[in-house]
């Protein structure tokens, strides 16, 4: 995201709610790190209490490197870190990587540092990947760094990769209430913008696109009662969406579908044809 796209939209939020919190994640914001240095300076400017940023740690690579990085990011004012680490994060850097990051983060003075940590079960599962994770963990524990773990939502890659290990559940009924989403769809407490300006508050659903329309206003006016998808979802569930005119000719298998945000993810890419 271009920066001076984020000081906007960071701006215009403050305007319309007391902003408690804000992250940047990626794909790896790292990448880029002058740039999200930059939004973290804006971030900082503003008041804004939490401060965070996930990343994978690749910038860990040189040890000398991350520790300029991470004394930047401290002086910005990011006061929180999530390093990704887990079975599939492996596969692609080495776990020197995160490492050296979070020792970097550490004597920076960054005040909150967690392993992000993704699993399919549960930490002490069986399965090869969580059993996979445990062990990187076990690894890390000198470093004095709790781990943060979530479930893997069945959506993405995730499904075509990992089907087997997701017990299906119903997919009718409404989504509010659901434990994931809770009181998301009627009183978000929260907005991912990606870098199209999309404005999301669950997995692509968009109530706006900020390069299109006012962040402030997308969020003040923000009613989903007046948005035919979301207010289905609250009211009938994702089944609910078959009944748009848009869905007309969508087939529903529901063996195919490991839960309601699955189905719910699958729907909604024929209404957004």
């Amino acid at each position: 995201m271009d920066v001076k796209e984020a000081y906007s939209y960071l701006a215009e939020t403050t305007t319309v709610s007391n902003l408690e919190s804000f992250m940047v994640f990626g794909g790896e914001p790292m990448l880029y790190p002058e740039r999200a240095i930059a939004i973290f300076q804006k971030a900082h400017l503003l008041t804004i209490p939490k401060i965070s940023m996930i990343t994978n740690g690749i910038w860990g690579k040189n040890k000398e490197t991350a520790e300029k990085l991470a004394t930047k990011l401290k002086t910005a004012g990011l006061n929180t870190v999530d390093i990704s680490i887990d079975s599939f994060h492996a596969r692609h850097i080495p776990l020197e990587y995160p490492q050296n990051t979070a020792l970097a983060l550490l004597k920076a003075g960054i005040e909150n540092i967690n392993w992000n940590v993704a699993v399919i079960e549960s930490i002490d599962a069986e399965n090869e990947y969580d059993k996979k994770t445990k062990e990187l963990l076990k690894k890390l524990e000198h470093i004095g760094v709790d781990a943060h773990i979530f479930k893997i939502m069945p959506l993405g890659r995730a499904v075509q990769n990992l089907r087997k290990f997701f017990p299906h559940t119903s997919v009718y009924g409404p989504c509010e209430g659901e434990p994931i989403i809770e009181n998301a769809l009627t009183n978000p407490e929260s907005v991912c913008i990606e870098p199209s300006g999309s404005v999301n508050i669950c997995w692509d659903l968009a109530i706006g696109n900020a390069r299109q329309r006012p962040l402030s206003q997308i969020i003040s006016e923000y009613d989903w009662q007046q948005n035919p998808v979301i207010k289905t979802l609250v009211e009938e569930g994702p089944t609910g969406l078959l009944n748009l005119p848009r869905a007309s000719g969508y087939k529903l298998q529901e063996n195919r579908y490991i839960s309601k945000c699955h189905l719910c993810t699958e729907i909604r890419k024929t209404l957004n044809t």
